[in-house]
């Protein structure tokens, strides 16, 4: 896919364009979010690979999100088990030294959130950033962390096209090529496309990328689950709701992204 910056035409086309995008206003964080129970969020950091969350203000709308388990807000979506499960398998699957007895979750512009390799955000859609949380995004992505970007579609990419515009100025969103070293790190994914979203079908996943100076040969920074939601199979991978095969899958994904985060 020839880089360029992303405009949906259709869902599931893209075509190339100057997106004209602007930052929602922040909004108040929402009462869910604030009464929301916060396993471990405070654990120090201890040289092991922790799985961090990060946490934002939701914009426009409620910003809650639930599916058989109370309402919750959207930086949440599947918290704790997707990252409680997907801990596990890091653990059996890796020499990962990994920290299992909870998550951080931090907001982008705490300085904690430069320790970690690796960070994880969710719904992005609904994402109202602050100028200190883009600033400090663009300098963690500059600095060598990796973000993954997961369970968004449709129109949310404008949001999230947004915050990257400003946090990285000058970055355009590539595909990731099905052959690229992410999909081959740990697993060998040769179909990428293979893995089929756990809810919304309609939409046809693309996994979308940052690369270090726009050089699809140089790092990665960012992987972009567009239209895909990995983590809703880590979370229910022991409730039968999916297919084992299909959560073994998402979970070669997770680990694959780790150990490039790491690596790389």
């Amino acid at each position: 896919m020839k880089a360029g910056l992303l405009l949906l035409a259709t869902v599931g086309a893209l075509v190339l364009g100057e997106a004209t995008l602007t930052l929602r206003p922040m909004a108040p964080a929402t009462e869910a979010a604030a009464a929301l129970p916060v396993r471990q969020a405070d654990i120090p950091y201890d040289g092991r690979y922790t799985f961090v969350r990060i946490q934002y203000d939701v914009g426009s709308g409620s910003g809650l999100r639930g599916f058989g388990r109370g309402r919750e807000p959207s930086w949440a979506h599947d918290y704790p088990r997707a990252e409680t499960n997907f801990d596990k398998i890091v653990k059996e699957t890796t020499y990962i030294d990994t920290f299992m007895d909870g998550s951080r979750i931090l907001r982008m512009d705490d300085p904690e959130v430069f320790k970690y390799p690796l960070i994880y955000v969710v719904e992005v859609g609904d994402w109202s950033a602050t100028r200190a949380e883009i600033t400090a995004l663009g300098a963690y992505l500059q600095k060598g962390g990796f973000l993954i970007v997961d369970d968004f579609r449709g129109n949310q990419i404008y949001q999230l096209e947004a915050i990257l515009r400003e946090a990285v100025p000058g970055m355009q969103i590539m595909e990731v090529p099905v052959d690229h070293d992410i999909f081959d790190s740990f697993f060998h994914i040769d179909d990428p496309y293979a893995l089929q979203p756990p809810t919304f079908q309609q939409y046809r996943p693309i996994y979308l990328g940052l690369f270090e100076d726009n050089d699809p040969e140089k790092r990665l920074m960012a992987i972009l689950n567009y239209n895909n939601d990995i983590a809703e199979y880590w979370e229910y991978s022991d409730f039968g709701y999916y297919p084992i095969n299909l959560s073994n899958e998402a979970y070669k994904f997770g680990i694959n992204y780790l150990i490039y985060a790491m690596t790389h």
